[in-house]
């Protein structure tokens, strides 16, 4: 046998480091981010020199709290791990420049970058300002453009202490509320666990969606469908109305986030649809009582917000709101977008201008409206009072696409297409449509039975000509009131009522939004956090509490209410913008919810059983070892069966979840329901590893409306037993 070449066999790792700092500069430029200095430094001249500091380089220490709450929630800020070498890097450049730059993102975690970059150059007192001989300046800009970076180098600020202190209070009080209750969890559930301000109203949301899925009551209905033909031309009616009375009923239950309203008719079984039919299959044409027809219009929606972008990425481009972020952190860095944290609908008037002669340009000047439209934000913002999320260039657009695609990639290049047709759509002229309702009666027997059929077609295309989602017409043929027309058939269709649909990304974002919840960069790592953590999965796109979750969520809710509750989560958003402005110190903020917290932390320590939340369910089976009942508890690998009388009685056994059918392959062992180590579900044999059958999609599903694919013998995970 052949022995290998040691580069065949492993990969080397390639050292990376960005370019020396030119000699001879007289101002030093300090980025966040590596991607931007070469966007940056082509726009200025030789006197600068363009570094980064790769990131956050200071933050609280991972191995302790790092808060002393005895004096006044004092954060002990430490260099990161791995950042020394950067801090050693910058302090060696720094004593070259006359003038510092600080140029790190406009909102509070660019701010707090720079406040940490000079606290490491030591130019702040023991105040935590800016040294009065400190040679450094603090630029802002919303694009890496020239007009932007220059107008930004000309007009210098000094740090933003307010919202320093915002960045301060947030991440504080995220500290202080994970790493208090971490712990807790470790000891009353499960070693591991985590929760956090944001992260834990979001599994919240998936739990309670969850239980009123649970609780739901899917009733079964009936409609009855009228199909049509007049000279040739099919179309179909709907019965509305039974003797003059609706038989559309609408129903609204209370949800843990609002209401749900649903519909169904009162044709409630078969035997009640069939009697109708009986009826109706006597007429063979049906009159057309009324024909109604009215012009309706359709306004564009404002340019994206973060998260409108990340819900829009998820639609449309099946991006997750990680890779969304991502994505656009790149356009943003090569100079394509604007900045891509904003909470704001507000457009430049430059890029407005622009906007209309490219509508004009493109699609003729009856596309751009007599005035511009201007989007309202639907809630105050303090952090993100920058602009929406645009190109920072219209003209060749198209062109700046192919670009993009060549030197980042598809993905991207799909992203910027989709901001930037919102963004020329939200300045477009409104769509028109003529909408017609016939209401149809049969000739004998006019108030019996009524039928409408509805059709829509696009008289003007408006904003849809740059969006592309104009979607096909409903035409109706050509009738006139008073004309009759040929019935083919009479057919029923069976439906159910719908649950409350589980959340999927763009839906859980929305519902963190529209309560205040949370900011724009917070979204994409709480998502990631409670899928890491495995207290929520996807299943088909929405998200699924799985019992680590159930068991959190459970926990906090009846011991520390406030932290997920949404009305005080949103409130204390507010506060923190209200430190922001300027309105409060941070330090009070802290304090009136920390003390409170505190207590009940030591309360719940001393109350909390170990197994209070571990316990899912009580069963009657008895112990085979001691007699005593089952329990279903939640271990370290999920569900198992446990002696109640446990420590005295170790008796334990796996927990198989059975989904009611036999292993389709050796024919002996049932098919169950398993999870790979990362928290995936698939479908495995139980008598694996006797057997090895698995697959990703539920065999229970008809064969012709399931694509099968094997799970490979690599990624199947070990036996999963207590």
């Amino acid at each position: 046998m052949t022995k290998k070449k040691p580069a065949e066999t492993k990969r080397t790792k390639k050292k990376t480091s960005e370019k020396p700092t030119k000699q001879g500069y007289k101002n030093l430029v300090i980025v966040e981010s590596p991607t931007k200095t070469a966007s940056i430094a082509r726009y200025l001249g030789d006197d600068y020199a363009v570094v980064s500091s790769k990131g956050h380089i200071i933050d609280l220490p991972k191995s302790e709290i790092g808060i002393d709450t005895k004096n006044n929630y004092k954060p002990d800020y430490t260099p990161m791990h791995g950042k020394k070498s950067v801090i050693t890097s910058l302090k060696k450049d720094a004593k070259s420049a006359q003038t510092i730059f600080l140029a790190t993102d406009l909102d509070r975690e660019g701010e707090a970058i720079a406040w940490h970059i000079a606290s490491a150059l030591d130019a702040l007192d023991e105040k935590g300002r800016l040294k009065k001989d400190a040679p450094i300046k603090r630029v802002v800009f919303a694009e890496i453009t020239k007009e932007a970076i220059t107008e930004a180098f000309n007009n210098p600020r000094e740090l933003d202490y307010d919202l320093i202190d915002a960045y301060q209070a947030r991440r504080v009080l995220d500290r202080l509320v994970g790493y208090t209750l971490s712990p807790l969890l470790w000891k009353k559930i499960q070693y591991g666990l985590s929760a956090g301000r944001v992260q834990s109203v979001a599994v919240r949301l998936v739990c309670e969606r969850e239980h009123e899925r649970d609780e739901f009551n899917q009733t079964p209905y009936f409609r009855i469908i009228a199909s049509l033909t007049n000279n040739d031309q099919p179309f179909n009616a709907e019965l509305s109305e039974i003797d003059g009375n609706k038989i559309e009923t609408k129903e609204t239950i209370t949800l843990f986030t609002g209401t749900y309203n649903f519909s169904r008719t009162i044709l409630t079984t078969q035997a009640d649809a069939e009697k109708h039919l009986t009826t109706l299959r006597t007429y063979h044409s049906l009159l057309a009582s009324a024909v109604e027809s009215k012009t309706t219009t359709k306004s564009p929606q404002a340019p994206f917000t973060t998260a409108s972008l990340q819900r829009a990425a998820q639609t449309y481009l099946y991006m997750t709101a990680k890779s969304t972020m991502r994505n656009a952190q790149a356009l943003y860095e090569q100079g394509h977008i604007t900045y891509h944290r904003t909470d704001s609908t507000h457009l430049s008037e430059v890029f407005i201008t622009d906007a209309r002669a490219c509508i004009e340009k493109t699609y003729g000047a009856e596309y751009v409206p007599k005035e511009h439209n201007v989007y309202t934000d639907k809630k105050k913002r303090t952090q993100e009072a920058h602009e929406a999320i645009r190109p920072t260039h219209v003209e060749g657009w198209e062109q700046t696409r192919e670009t993009i695609f060549k030197t980042l990639g598809e993905k991207e290049a799909s992203l910027f297409e989709l901001i930037t047709r919102r963004a020329l759509a939200s300045q477009a002229a409104n769509a028109i449509y003529q909408n017609t309702t016939i209401t149809l009666t049969p000739p004998e027997h006019p108030k019996t039975y009524t039928f409408n059929a509805k059709g829509s077609i696009i008289t003007f295309p408006g904003f849809l000509s740059i969006t592309k989602s104009m979607g096909e017409d409903t035409i109706l043929p050509p009738i006139t009131q008073g004309q009759q027309v040929t019935v083919s058939e009479f057919i029923s269709t069976e439906h159910k009522t719908s649950p409350p649909p589980r959340y999927t990304e763009a839906s859980l974002i929305k519902a963190l939004e529209d309560h205040g919840i949370g900011r724009p960069s917070t979204y994409a790592p709480t998502i990631d956090t409670i899928q890491n953590r495995q207290y929520a999965l996807k299943e088909n796109n929405a998200f699924v509490p799985e019992d680590f979750g159930i068991a959190v969520n459970h926990l906090l809710v009846d011991h520390f209410p406030i932290v997920t509750d949404l009305d005080f989560t949103a409130e204390m958003e507010q506060k923190l913008d209200d430190v922001a402005e300027g309105k409060v110190a941070w330090q009070k903020v802290i304090g009136d919810f920390y003390e409170p917290f505190e207590k009940r932390v030591h309360e719940a320590e001393e109350t909390i059983q170990r197994d209070d939340y571990k316990v899912l369910k009580e069963l009657t089976e008895t112990c085979p070892e001691c007699g005593k009942n089952l329990q279903l508890k939640l271990g370290k690998y999920g569900k198992f069966y446990s002696c109640s009388h446990f420590p005295d009685c170790k008796f334990a056994k796996p927990f198989l979840e059975l989904i009611g059918m036999k292993c389709p392959t050796c024919k002996d062992g049932e098919a169950i329901v398993r999870r790979t180590r990362f928290g995936k579900k698939f479908f495995g044999c139980s008598n694996y590893p006797t057997c090895t059958w698995a697959e990703w999609k539920d065999p229970r599903t008809p064969q012709d409306e399931k694509q099968q694919t094997s799970v490979k013998e690599d990624q199947t995970p070990e036996q999963n037993t207590p």
